[in-house]
């Protein structure tokens, strides 16, 4: 058996597993087993309803014939490596000092091609992951090449439930080396999956499992303070703060509690009533939500969620710091604005400066929401596409409520933006609608089919 090694301590074993599909902790397990033996398993990237999956193997015993089935069934084929390892190579090929702080928000591209002149083949392909095993892994390696490189964050699917911190994930819990081989499958839904992995004799597992799995042996977020009561123009709420484990980052939730319904340090779940709380989890956005900003909505969306949960009597208004500019950093947002006065809208700016579109993660945001009770919520959202493994923390979304914000003659192609090329779920009306100044009147959406309100700039 290729790899074969010893059971990681603390798992269980997979002997005696019932054939066909399993779900649950059950699916990571056995997806931790077949890695040991060298095959490929695929990922679901958000749980049964996912409609994005993922192959995923070890480059440590990544063979030829895997990388050519990789090419037959799939794309934009990835080794994805901790940010230490991650950092040596990037620096050592294009001989420049990566900031830490940078390194672990925006995933830097980087491709890498094996020593020598060798044919482009898979053989090829597979000796250069390899290559990437080793401690000097960079003195093997040319830039650019045919394998692409990507930076997992550290704390895993914890912290951002993507492919790339999952596959990482995976190869580091079978006992293999921390650093994970993955690509898009061409796969279109769930029962096409299905018939997929039964043709191929492959294992099945999802993001939400392996956080689920994750959750029941790591934290990524404490208590740093005890809940104090929290007097704003909107309302009186209770604050809790809570720190990352990960990178110290201090997070706040201002939360909104009928009589009785909250408990020393811990909310009690629905109150005995139907209706689950409602829930914004906005981004830190210290252009918008401290000095107004015209420029984004973040301002307007702080103050209008605040107030819709003081309106509704029960609900956490949870405010994500270190997200500033969509996880770019401010310093990157003040350059990208520089870009959008060129006349390059806000996803092209981001991309000018070899930045992502959105690097923000909120699994820490998910444990806090978790730590504070809530299981089912109504959530304050305009965005169908962000917070994927919700289901791995126990977290359920019931109902979607639009983010009523004006536009504004500044904004108004930021917006249109969100609209037209990031799916944002928007009525701007025509200039007569337009506030002067970004706060009335309020904007009709439609509703939405996101998880963590991820509005904001």
């Amino acid at each position: 058996m290729p790899g074969a090694r010893g059971w990681p301590a603390g798992l269980p074993e997979p002997d005696g597993l019932a054939g066909g599909f399993v779900f649950g902790e059950a699916s990571v397990v056995r997806a931790l087993n077949e890695l040991r033996k060298g095959s490929l398993v695929l990922l679901a990237e958000d749980g049964d309803k996912s409609s994005r999956f993922s192959f995923v193997v070890s480059p440590e015993l990544v063979t030829t014939e895997q990388i050519d089935f990789l090419n037959q069934h799939a794309v934009r084929t990835q080794v994805a490596l901790l940010p230490a390892a991650y950092q040596r190579v990037y620096e050592s090929l294009h001989k420049i000092v990566l900031d830490n702080n940078n390194l672990a928000r925006p995933a830097l591209s980087v491709s890498v091609h094996g020593s020598g002149r060798s044919p482009l083949n898979s053989s090829h392909v597979a000796s250069t992951v390899r290559a990437l095993l080793h401690p000097n892994a960079s003195a093997k390696l040319s830039c650019p090449g045919a394998v692409a490189l990507s930076c997992a964050r550290e704390g895993g699917v914890l912290r951002r439930a993507g492919a790339t911190e999952a596959a990482v994930e995976l190869c580091r819990l079978a006992g293999l080396p921390p650093l994970g081989m993955y690509a898009v499958a061409n796969i279109s839904g769930q029962s096409e999956l299905r018939a997929f992995a039964e043709k191929w004799g492959l294992v099945y597992s999802s993001t939400a499992d392996l956080i689920a799995f994750q959750r029941r042996r790591s934290a990524l977020v404490e208590r740093c303070a005890p809940p104090v009561a929290m007097p704003t123009k909107f309302g009186v709420f209770t604050a809790h703060c809570y720190r990352s484990l990960v990178d110290g980052v201090e997070h706040i939730a201002l939360v909104k509690a009928q009589s009785g319904n909250e408990l020393p340090h811990k909310l009690k779940p629905f109150l005995g009533s139907t209706k689950p709380a409602l829930v914004r989890v906005h981004s830190e956005c210290c252009t918008g939500d401290i000095f107004g900003s015209l420029r984004c909505d973040c301002g307007p969306q702080l103050e209008a969620g605040l107030r819709a949960i003081e309106r509704d009597g029960w609900g956490v208004f949870l405010y994500l710091r270190g997200q500033e500019g969509r996880g770019i950093g401010l310093g990157a947002k003040i350059h990208a604005y520089s870009l959008q006065e060129r006349g390059l809208d806000t996803l092209d700016a981001n991309t000018e400066l070899g930045l992502p579109v959105d690097s923000r993660e909120y699994g820490t945001g998910a444990q806090i929401l978790v730590d504070l009770g809530i299981r089912d919520m109504r959530l304050i959202s305009n965005n169908p596409k962000k917070f994927t493994g919700l289901a791995g923390f126990g977290l359920r979304i019931v109902d979607r409520e639009p983010s009523h914000t004006a536009p504004n003659k500044e904004n108004i192609g930021y917006l249109r933006t969100k609209v037209q090329r990031m799916g944002h779920m928007l009525e701007l009306g025509d200039s007569s609608d337009w506030a002067e100044n970004g706060a009335p009147p309020p904007v009709s959406g439609g509703s939405q089919t996101s998880a963590a309100s991820q509005d904001e700039e």
